[in-house]
């Protein structure tokens, strides 16, 4: 076998793990160079999976032709033979990164052998389509930021606490607390950097304000722990910008004709499965 056929293979292979799991086949393991045996002998097959459902086996056996020009009618006699000797009822599928020729065609029609062109996208799939795409990016960062603590003045005052001696809390955010419900079921405790990073941000601009409001909290510093009622936030948000441009084949990686049906698939790189309208 050609590296160049063995990697068409792989391909080939690598494109049915995705259109198995699309179509919910979870238990089909896809498998390359497997040997099967015949009635008179042993076959290679270069692409092969079986999956059950319910009380039933099926079994599919794929040739793979990575030739120059279309697949002639002799190659689907030969691998229908190969199929009959193989028995059991196995299904064949015949993939090609060229096409069929129309005598190959009507051979498959009659045995009900599936047609499949996969290959790479080529140029000429997005003719007439949007390919480029150019999309700005906007980062919206949070900079510059002081907080202020509202003090629960009734706690304070129960626990002899004065405004002199409250900490300011100006460590470092990620290792300030708020603790809220403290001591109770519904505990829930967090950083002031979680915070920071969910205050509002959709326009530019400098000593912005936003007060976050607790009904039963603690600000917590090391050994520190304070009942708040709120905290203020004066801070600084700065826009920066950049384009990237996108060009749609980059982002495919398969195309897949079912030349019996006449349907066309796309496989994008993150393996997503969607219909092509345009013929291959």
């Amino acid at each position: 076998m050609s590296k160049q056929g063995e990697e068409y293979e792989r391909f080939v292979q690598d494109v049915y793990k995705v259109l198995n799991a699309n179509d919910g086949l979870s238990n089909a393991i896809v498998q390359h160079d497997v040997k099967l045996r015949g009635i008179s002998r042993e076959h290679q097959i270069d692409v092969y999976w079986q999956f059950s459902y319910g009380t039933v086996t099926y079994r599919v056996a794929v040739e793979c032709k990575d030739y120059k020009n279309p697949v002639t009618a002799e190659k689907i006699e030969a691998f229908r033979s190969t199929l009959l000797d193989i028995g059991n009822d196995i299904q064949g599928i015949f993939a090609s990164r060229n096409g069929f020729q129309a005598g190959a065609i009507n051979v498959a029609k009659a045995y009900g052998i599936q047609l499949m062109q996969i290959r790479e996208p080529l140029e000429s799939d997005w003719k007439g389509c949007i390919r480029d795409i150019d999309v700005t990016y906007v980062f919206q960062s949070i900079v510059n930021v002081r907080t202020t603590s509202y003090v629960d003045l009734k706690w304070a005052e129960a626990n002899g606490i004065s405004n002199e001696n409250v900490p300011n809390f100006r460590g470092r955010a990620d290792f300030t607390f708020i603790v809220e419900n403290k001591s109770l079921p519904k505990e829930k405790k967090y950083s002031l950097d979680s915070l920071i990073n969910k205050l509002p941000r959709d326009e530019e601009g400098k000593d912005l304000t936003h007060i976050e409001k607790f009904d039963d909290a603690f600000i917590e510093y090391d050994d520190v722990s304070i009942k708040i009622k709120g905290i203020k936030f004066l801070y600084d948000v700065r826009f920066s910008y950049e384009l990237h441009h996108i060009d749609i084949m980059d982002l495919e990686k398969a195309m897949v004709n079912n030349v019996i049906t006449g349907e066309s698939f796309v496989i994008d790189i993150r393996n997503d499965v969607r219909k092509f309208d345009k013929p291959l």
